[in-house]
């Protein structure tokens, strides 16, 4: 009797050894992804053993386990560089949406018993726009849904929606084709700024004169570096024209330097007010075509909670329509849903 009661449990315990082998196995396998990831954020695997605290060879053995266990080539090598394969493009893009997924589930299954929130990040630029004034009716207990805030760098904030810690963000500049929905929300003027006797020598100055002077600009990441390069680049100018760049990772020190007279930089219509009432900036009326740069509001794609996200989009569309004529946004753009099933 004693022995055949030992069937069961023997059974018993090879099941829960193939369950705690198959528990190690994804554990193993999730950490040997955010090596994947990495290394089609860096494109090095100098770089990603660097981001991730491992030694070259353990990047190496990572990604050859997981091209051994999905049967497939993930990566290719032309010298130095490393490219995707269409293999690698399909797991990476699955992989983020699947993370971001998970990532909104447990926070729902969390809000269950308690009001909804959400965390919608923002960059510095996105702050000055009627964006803000929206958002700030939301921040309170109260509100349904709760809005958490967060501020940072456009790269930033697009990282933290693909790991599923950000339900939106509104950045300025088109973004990249990151697994997201991108909508327009506006578009603002992109205007020369400096310090008020700089701007009055420089009235009526092209584009080419500008560059005599210091160019004072974010770091990279930032949405309005990239829509600076953009506007200047449809005019043959690069950073590296100018006499000097000088490279900040704040809005605040940008506008001292500035106040300085240090040299020129480019802000948002939006933004001017503020340069201009604190920091007694004065514009810089350039002998050219207007340049513009849009404000995107982002999400994931697939989401099964985009109802309030939606909800926010399009009250701040509103909100821009009621006030068309103010110089937060000089263009709203009409009303649009994705066409996602519900």
């Amino acid at each position: 009797m004693q022995a055949a009661a030992l069937l069961p449990l023997a059974s018993l315990c090879g099941v829960t050894g193939t369950m705690r082998g198959r528990e190690r196995q994804e554990t193993m396998l999730d950490y040997r992804m955010d090596t994947f990831l990495s290394l089609c954020e860096t494109k090095s695997y100098t770089k990603t053993a660097e981001q991730l605290h491992l030694t070259q060879p353990s990047v190496t053995q990572h990604i050859k386990h997981l091209e051994q266990y999905y049967q497939c080539q993930l990566f290719r090598y032309d010298g130095r560089r490393v490219e995707l394969t269409k293999a690698g493009v399909y797991l990476r893009d699955k992989v983020i949406l699947q993370r971001a997924q998970n990532a909104s589930v447990r926070k729902r299954l969390k809000e269950l018993e308690n009001p909804a929130s959400l965390d919608i990040g923002m960059t510095v630029s996105a702050t000055f726009t009627l964006a803000m004034d929206v958002l700030l009716g939301y921040v309170s207990k109260d509100a349904q849904p709760q809005i958490h805030l967060h501020v940072h760098s456009a790269r930033q904030l697009l990282r933290q929606l693909q790991n599923g810690q950000l339900d939106a963000v509104i950045v300025e500049g088109e973004t990249p084709n990151l697994l997201v929905e991108s909508m327009e929300l506006c578009q603002e003027r992109m205007m020369g700024v400096a310090f008020p006797a700089i701007g009055r020598k420089l009235y009526g100055c092209s584009l080419s004169q500008l560059k005599q002077y210091p160019l004072i600009v974010l770091e990279p990441g930032s949405g309005l570096r990239t829509l600076m390069q953009r506007n200047l680049s449809r005019y043959g100018i690069s950073f590296y024209d100018f006499v000097d760049v000088i490279e900040v990772d704040s809005l605040m020190v940008l506008l001292a330097l500035l106040r300085r007279g240090a040299g020129v930089s480019f802000l948002l219509e939006s933004m001017m007010e503020t340069a201009q009432l604190h920091h007694h900036l004065e514009p810089i009326y350039l002998d050219c075509a207007a340049m513009y740069g849009s404000m995107y509001f982002v999400t994931m794609r697939e989401r099964a909670d985009e109802g309030d996200l939606w909800k926010i989009y399009e009250e701040i569309l509103a909100k821009q329509s009621l006030t068309a004529g103010r110089n937060a946004c000089v263009k709203a753009s009409p009303a649009y849903r994705p066409s996602v099933e519900r």
